[in-house]
């Protein structure tokens, strides 16, 4: 089982601290959304060509891999497409450099036509695909927002057909809005193309620390490993979002305590 977590949790913290975390929960990746109190990576010093190889060595001395890079890209908003297509071209160059496997984008909202904007989302990760086709970075759209039922996803799978990076990166909380306590139906239909694993609980809608809450992480976990899934499970401890939350050291003392068991 291979675990690490996302910096949304600690986004306040700099490289060296988000790799002492990794070092006391002996993890040997990070997926990275937001550094340094940053959240473009554009803009993240540590993400920079002049921090390249500083970077570089700093995560090979720690033995950590950058795994997934987290981004804002969503293409359901016509009037802001352009924009999250340059934002996406910008995280693959950053992805390619440092050694990323994938990019996180959203399908994130319907608007207007469904059957027009599932269309739009489809092309706009179609489009990333194609961008970083043989640089060894996938695509990966989050299961979230609207985008979250079985004929949405589909589309876009459909439109994104034929690309090898192509791949879906399950968030256990969104899903279970339209596919509830029968989650397995859902791995059963996009299994082979889910890369990547957000781990996170929920009760009452409201974020809890895992374990305490309605989803069946465990049991998730260990569906997805008995199909052959040998991606990586990430904590998404969404802190930057709800500041309310505990610091993501008592989310990944939660969640290693359940899935010890």
């Amino acid at each position: 089982m291979k675990i690490c977590f996302s910096t949304l949790g600690c986004a306040e913290r700099d490289l060296d601290g988000v790799l002492a975390l990794a070092k006391k929960y002996t993890m040997d990746a990070i997926e990275l959304r937001g550094l340094g109190g940053e959240m473009d990576n554009r803009k993240i010093a540590a993400l920079s060509c002049e921090c390249r190889e500083e970077t570089i060595e700093k995560l090979r001395e720690r033995g950590v891999s950058p795994l997934v890079l987290g981004t804002s890209c969503s293409f359901h908003d016509q009037a802001k497409y352009a924009s999250f297509i340059e934002e996406g071209y910008a995280a693959i160059d950053v992805a390619q450099n440092f050694g990323f496997r994938g990019i996180r984008v959203f399908g994130n909202n319907v608007v207007g036509d469904e059957d027009e904007c599932v269309r739009r989302v489809g092309e706009g990760v179609r489009t990333l695909c194609e961008y970083a086709a043989g640089k060894g970075v996938d695509v990966l759209l989050e299961t979230h927002g609207d985008f979250n039922t079985r004929e949405r996803l589909l589309g876009v799978c459909e439109i994104c057909r034929g690309y090898e990076n192509f791949g879906i990166l399950w968030d256990i909380c969104h899903t279970r809005k339209t596919y509830g306590s029968d989650w397995r139906k859902f791995v059963e239909e996009f299994g082979t193309l889910i890369r990547h694993v957000h781990l996170k609980d929920v009760a009452a809608d409201k974020l809890v620390l895992p374990g305490e809450g309605e989803l069946a992480i465990a049991d998730m976990v260990n569906y997805l490993e008995e199909r052959g899934y040998d991606g990586y499970f990430s904590l998404e401890w969404e802190r930057k979002w709800h500041p309310e939350l505990p610091p993501i050291e008592d989310g990944l003392d939660a969640l290693m305590k359940i899935l010890a068991k």
